[in-house]
Order: C-alpha cells, then sequence, then structure tokens
C-alpha cells in the first residue's frame, strides 16, 4: 500500500507534466486525463474509508454510554466499563505504520505530487 501512494504520486505528477506538453483535445490528452482520474479515485477511496472507520470508531464509547446501562446486571456494567475505556483510543488504518489513512493524507499525496510536478516543469523550462 505505501508503494501504492508513493507510485501514484510519482505517477499523477508524471501524467500532468505528459499532460501539459501534449495537444489538447488529442486521444493522448484524453488518455491521460482519464488515467489521472482514475488514480486519483484509487487513492481518494482508500484514504475515505480510512478516515470513516476512524471517524466511526472514535463514536462506540459514546454510543455504548448512551445505552441503557443502568439497568443492566453488576457483571454487565462492569465488562461495558472495560469495554468504554478499550474504546477510547479510535482506529487508525495505517501503512506499515508509516502514515494513516485519512483525508490528511490523501491531501499530502495530492501535494506532493503537485510539488513533482512542479519540479520536473521548472527543470524542462529552457533558460
Amino acid at each position: 500500500m505505501l508503494g501504492q501512494f508513493f507510485t501514484s504520486a510519482v505517477c499523477l505528477a508524471m501524467a500532468l507534466f505528459r499532460l501539459v506538453l501534449v495537444t489538447p483535445s488529442s486521444f493522448e490528452f484524453y488518455t491521460l486525463l482519464c488515467s489521472m482520474a482514475s488514480m486519483i479515485v484509487q487513492i481518494f477511496t482508500y484514504c475515505w474509508f480510512g478516515n470513516e472507520v476512524e471517524i466511526k470508531s472514535d463514536q462506540i464509547a459514546y454510543a455504548a454510554f448512551e445505552s441503557d446501562w443502568t439497568k443492566q446486571t453488576l457483571q454487565a456494567k462492569k465488562i461495558l466499563i472495560i469495554f468504554t475505556i478499550r474504546t477510547q483510543k479510535p482506529i487508525k488504518l495505517s501503512t506499515f505504520n508509516l502514515f494513516y489513512l485519512s483525508l490528511t493524507t490523501y491531501m499530502a499525496i495530492m501535494r506532493s505530487a503537485v510539488s513533482y510536478f512542479t519540479l520536473m516543469r521548472q527543470l524542462n523550462t529552457p533558460k
């Protein structure tokens, strides 16, 4: 997954760079545009659902508190206390414990792709 994100950022930058160089309205232009769109959607999907898992798991402890726990047995109350303590920390999906799948990560990937594109464009510009 880490390799996929890194290569996707580089591929996006390269596709954007080639998109600038080709003739607009050509077949290659639309091919590159579709390729870029599919890469963006693929990365966004992983990051979106990773973010959703984090948000939903953050609400588990509160949902347990909101349940009708006062009418439960003493054993059930003890289990609910342990459950609530264990669900205080939200679940975060990560890739090799390097970064989390979230919308913040998605924006970082997009920013790095634009930075790579800018670098390639500056290196290609004649002086």
